[in-house]
């Protein structure tokens, strides 16, 4: 049985990295932002990675997601992270180890706004 992902879930996927000793992999965040409320020929999903490597100059296609705030609440993030709509990957279904959470609706406008940005897309 396949377990439904929404736009908005907070998922922990493996994440490639590479070392001096090759390609590794590691449990990490990641944001789904496709939605699959529309028909689709892949059950892929696409998303954006979180980090928690918090700095104080946020680049433009970056979201900070603050302890004690609703959306971190309703993220099931353990501390200040970041979303970074500049890493956008598609990974499929089978691979998210578990939902840890949802980001309210007005938090994903606001990751939106970076997304457009990311992507080059004009209104």
């Amino acid at each position: 049985m396949s377990t439904n992902y929404d736009r908005g879930d907070v998922v922990i996927v493996p994440f490639p990295f590479v070392t001096s000793g090759g390609a590794l992999q590691k449990a990490r965040p990641a944001l789904i932002i496709s939605d699959h409320s529309i028909d689709r020929r892949f059950e892929d999903l696409i998303m954006v990675g979180i980090t928690s490597r918090v700095v104080e100059d946020l680049k433009e296609t970056e979201y900070r997601i603050i302890e004690g705030t609703e959306a971190f609440k309703h993220s099931g993030l353990a501390k200040t992270s970041v979303v970074r709509c500049e890493y956008i990957m598609t990974v499929p279904r089978r691979l998210i180890a578990r939902r840890l959470g949802r980001l309210p609706d007005e938090t994903m406008k606001e990751v939106d706004k970076r997304l457009k940005l990311s992507l080059g897309i004009k209104d």
